[in-house]
């Protein structure tokens, strides 16, 4: 009996509490959110059911902890990847698989230190490459968009994205998708330059091969993100109409074509309302215009400006709730400091944090983080940098030089004729990469070419190249070469506005900052001090001949001496391999095919200029000059000719149907070479003021010597479209005339069409 009441008291309550723990096990291992049958919305939405106010709040949190890694919270939900930190202070290049284990066991720690087992999102910069330790360092943006080839770019970031995940890093802050048109703005070398069309394919390009490669992009700045006089940052003083019209329907691709899961805030204000805060922007437009589901991330220190810069709230605290409310996410890098405390104060609503959640949660399921958390560390170092990765370095910096002028046709040289070769000027003996490359603290052991030791690699054997040394008799060392080089460079990048649009004259300091670094031969720590238009007027003086490229991102003054010299080469930032694809276009062994992605002035008193103006009531000049460009949009030479014949266009457009235009192209010339043929549309009549000029297609053509093709360019109904007075977007019934073009003044051929 009483074996039989033990067994009732005792036993049987152990078999319930078995039970209830064998349920509980099994129902933890069932949660929809474990499940990867389930859609990432619904993983999402039960996760977020089930996490505390404090466990939500950390997923809009983010860190950056530069070197001292013992300061993470392994808890929040998102961090600068600790790769482009790890060079800093290290004697050696650190291995890109030493990298992937650093972000594997960080990622592994940010799992233990959740409850629900959340990774973190490893976040990052990738501009023209992965910002991180020996990543291939392709060409700068505003470089890539000069090859005008949307195509080849979309290659560059399928590789970009695949030497991402070797690592771990799953989300980017790029691209820079903000229509430049005044030079004086730093950032323009982070640009596709001044037309709406080339920024949205050549950003839709990036950001579809980021995104299909399984990195979250996240372009940027939304929106405008500069002012009068180029001031980064500035106040926008477009009107919604200038806005609707140019800057943000680049944004709109991105994410409604590109497939972008992420956006950062600008820091400047539109219409008197921070970017950051600016509920018109974020959610309005964003979210319930254009369907945005992912999630929307501040500029750095972003929401202090709310407070600190634009004056729009009382204190810090009051503009994270006004950010927040408004649907900026994310706070980067190190934010949200008082988010709990304002939930629970109610100045930000339950509501509105679990749709910032949801957000983030929900690009963590797509992702796969909480399937397949870690990378194979031991493949990263076959991954990052290989063969197939620098021979699209070296064929992006070909593709992107951008020859401006070829007196009497002096290029290319021939390496029969050249016996002796002068290198001058600050950039001779630098490869100039641009900024957002490499990582913090700079490369080590790098062994990407200067132009000078690239010439000497290339006519190795058929003739002598002297580098210049500014402290010996210019005259007399020019008077010993065949022909000169001189290789400009400047001063600019983010933080970096100019005034002063020439050559510098005064000593320049190579940057060696975070997001400035440049390669330079044997340090990071140079000073160039020499007058750079005096030593080009100089060298021309000389009778030598005289050629002059470029590194840089944006427009120069060359008004000086661009009479004087025999040629003028624009390299831009050409990446690792720009050097050789220098050397290798002077001397023919490439045909140059870059194409300007911006207007070039003659002189800083035409600026701000680009081609896609509104029409005068008065005229386009100034009483000292005629207001003409020294070089249009799209303009670039070849050591090719073009023909252009035969055009093809419907008389008619149907609705909804897309337009066809063909033509034949042929290469008139003695070698091989590409042309960019370009189409502009230009409207008769319409029922609000549209521009005189748009690019609506363009298409980059190889073609042998004496070959020719039948080339077709097509636009889409509603690029045709317009904002009419009611600021709706609708596309009119109207004659429109079609040119073909190989820049944005020389039209070869022209037709008009019936829009119906």
């Amino acid at each position: 009996m009483k074996n039989t009441v033990f067994m009732h008291k005792y036993i049987i309550p152990l078999f319930l509490i078995l039970g209830l723990t064998m349920s509980f096990e099994m129902s933890s291992q069932t949660y929809i959110y474990k499940n990867p049958k389930y859609t990432a919305d619904e993983r999402a939405a039960d996760l977020l059911q089930r996490m505390s106010l404090d466990e939500k709040v950390y997923q809009l949190q983010s860190q950056m902890v530069y070197t001292d890694f013992n300061k993470r919270d392994y808890r929040i939900g998102n961090v600068r990847n600790k790769a482009h930190f790890m060079h800093k202070d290290s004697p050696r290049r650190v291995l890109p698989s030493e990298c992937a284990k650093a972000l594997n066991e960080d990622t592994k720690s940010s799992i233990s230190a959740s409850r629900w087992g959340i990774p973190v999102l490893q976040n990052g910069e990738a501009l023209h490459g992965a910002q991180w330790g020996n990543a291939t360092c392709f060409p700068q943006s505003i470089a890539m968009a000069a090859t005008f080839d949307n195509d080849l770019y979309y290659y560059v970031g399928q590789i970009v994205a695949r030497e991402l995940r070797a690592v771990g890093v799953r989300q980017v802050f790029a691209p820079v998708i903000n229509i430049s048109r005044d030079p004086r703005w730093g950032r323009t070398e982070e640009t596709y330059g001044e037309d709406v069309l080339l920024n949205s394919l050549m950003g839709k390009a990036y950001v579809s091969a980021l995104e299909q490669g399984g990195i979250i992009s996240t372009p940027k700045h939304f929106v405008d993100n500069y002012a009068d006089g180029g001031h980064d940052s500035y106040a926008s003083n477009l009107s919604w109409r200038a806005l609707r019209e140019t800057d943000l329907e680049p944004f709109r691709v991105c994410f409604q074509e590109g497939g972008a899961r992420s956006v950062m805030a600008a820091y400047n204000s539109i219409d008197g309302t921070p970017c950051t805060d600016n509920k018109v922007l974020l959610d309005n437009i964003l979210r319930k215009e254009w369907g945005f589901r992912g999630f929307v991330v501040s500029d750095y220190s972003g929401v202090s400006g709310v407070y600190g810069a634009h004056h729009v709230a009382k204190d810090y605290k009051d503009a994270e709730a006004k950010s927040l409310m408004a649907g900026l996410d994310v706070e980067l890098p190190n934010g949200y400091s008082n988010l709990l405390e304002l939930v629970k104060e109610g100045k930000v609503t339950e509501q509105q944090l679990d749709s910032s959640v949801m957000h983030v949660l929900r690009c963590k399921f797509e992702l796969g983080l909480f399937d397949d958390p870690y990378v194979d560390a031991k493949k990263a170092d076959k991954v990052v940098g290989n063969i197939e990765a620098q021979a699209l370095a070296q064929k992006t910096a070909d593709e992107c030089m951008t020859l401006l002028k070829n007196k009497d046709n002096i290029l290319p040289l021939s390496d029969s004729q050249i016996k002796r070769v002068g290198v001058f000027g600050p950039a001779a003996d630098i490869l100039s990469l641009g900024d957002y490359n490499g990582p913090f603290g700079g490369r080590q052991g790098d062994k990407f070419l200067t132009p000078y030791q690239a010439l000497k690699q290339r006519l190795a054997g058929k003739a002598e190249v002297l580098l210049y040394n500014p402290s010996e008799d210019l005259q007399q060392f020019v008077s010993k070469c065949d022909v000169a080089f001189f290789f400009g460079a400047i001063n600019e990048g983010e933080g970096a506005d100019r005034s002063i649009m020439s050559l510098p004259s005064k000593p320049m300091k190579t940057a060696k900052s975070l997001d400035n670094a440049i390669i330079v031969k044997n340090s990071n720590d140079v000073t160039i001090n020499v007058d750079q238009e005096k030593m080009i007027l100089d060298l021309a003086a000389s009778k030598v001949k005289t050629i002059v490229i470029l590194q840089n991102g944006s427009w120069i003054d060359v008004s000086h001496w661009i009479d004087k010299v025999d040629g003028l080469l624009e390299a831009w930032y050409p990446g690792q391999e720009g050097a050789k694809a220098i050397a290798g276009t002077l001397f023919g062994d490439k045909n140059p095919g870059g194409r300007l992605p911006f207007t070039w002035a003659k002189h800083t008193g035409q600026l701000p200029i680009y081609y896609s103006i509104k029409p005068s009531g008065r005229g386009y000049a100034y009483n000292d000059d005629d207001g003409k460009p020294l070089f249009p949009f799209g303009y670039g030479l070849s050591y090719s000719s073009f023909e252009y014949s035969n055009l093809q266009i419907p008389s008619q457009l149907a609705k909804n149907d897309s337009l066809e235009v063909k033509f034949t192209l042929k290469n008139t010339g003695k070698v091989a070479g590409d042309e960019v043929a370009q189409l502009y549309m230009k409207d008769e009549h319409a029922s609000v003021v549209r521009p005189i000029l748009q690019m609506k297609a363009f298409k980059r053509v190889t073609l042998n010597p004496g070959e020719s093709k039948e080339v077709t360019l097509k636009v889409p109904y509603q690029a045709f479209g317009i904002w009419n007075s009611e600021m709706k977007y609708v596309v009119e019934p109207r004659q429109i005339n079609i040119l073909i073009s190989s820049d944005a003044q020389t039209m070869h051929l022209n037709g008009a069409v019936d829009v119906q």
